[in-house]
């Protein structure tokens, strides 16, 4: 049995873009999991894990011989590692090297444009505990108030779409972002998106190449995603 931990928002909104990738992760790998939603302000509950973030999974029986890993990166390769036998996340050794640059790469530059977008639409979806330390840390965050965030949102839409270009050009290629079969370098991508699409009325793409992408990814394992 694996068990999920990850943020929880208003109307059971699953809603952390790094457990995106470890929900995506674990239907590539064939393998069922129990979700428990997690408030952004209770660090209480998964102090057990030894961090303050989510997503975190266990892994076993109750026996005491559960593993339990936190990070989003550090989950998907202890699936491929525990878990072998089912579909491939990465394609070998090389293809998880090259994975890892695609996912400092998506956190270090598309993370903050897409907060600067979606931050005052994501603050009114969040759990209703969760509305003040939300506001707190991504206004410290941005430096900005949320409120000022929606008179920028042209702004920021603008630098978005800027950043993806090298993905537009890429999805011209290749119909997925590891070539010719998806795997986790287009769940790490597509948990942008996904975040956004949970959160914000508002569509963040473009017709094209990455908006088609992310469709079909969206019809991945039965339609997981999309529904």
């Amino acid at each position: 049995m694996i068990t999920l931990w990850e943020l929880g928002g208003r109307d059971d909104r699953r809603y952390s873009l790094f457990s995106w990738r470890t929900r995506m992760a674990l239907r590539h790998k064939r393998l069922d999991f129990h979700s428990i939603p997690v408030r952004m302000s209770d660090k209480a509950v998964i102090a057990f894990s030894g961090g303050k973030t989510v997503p975190i999974v266990k892994d076993g029986e109750g026996d005491g011989n559960d593993f339990v890993v936190r990070d989003s990166w550090k989950i998907a390769e202890y699936l491929e590692s525990r878990y072998p036998d089912a579909p491939t996340l990465f394609g070998g050794a090389i293809g998880q090297g090259v994975t890892q640059a695609l996912n400092v790469w998506v956190d270090r530059v598309l993370v903050l444009p897409m907060l600067a977008l979606i931050v005052a639409d994501v603050h009114e979806r969040v759990d209703p505990a969760d509305e003040h330390y939300f506001r707190e840390s991504m206004e410290k965050v941005l430096k900005m108030t949320l409120e000022e965030t929606r008179t920028r949102r042209a702004e920021a839409m603008s630098k978005l779409n800027r950043t993806l270009e090298p993905m537009q050009a890429l999805l011209k290629r290749q119909p997925w972002i590891a070539g010719a079969q998806p795997a986790y370098a287009d769940y790490i991508l597509f948990s942008i998106f996904q975040w956004a699409r949970v959160m914000s009325p508002h569509e963040v793409l473009e017709e094209g190449p990455l908006r088609d992408w992310r469709e079909r990814v969206l019809d991945l394992h039965g339609g997981f995603a999309r529904s």
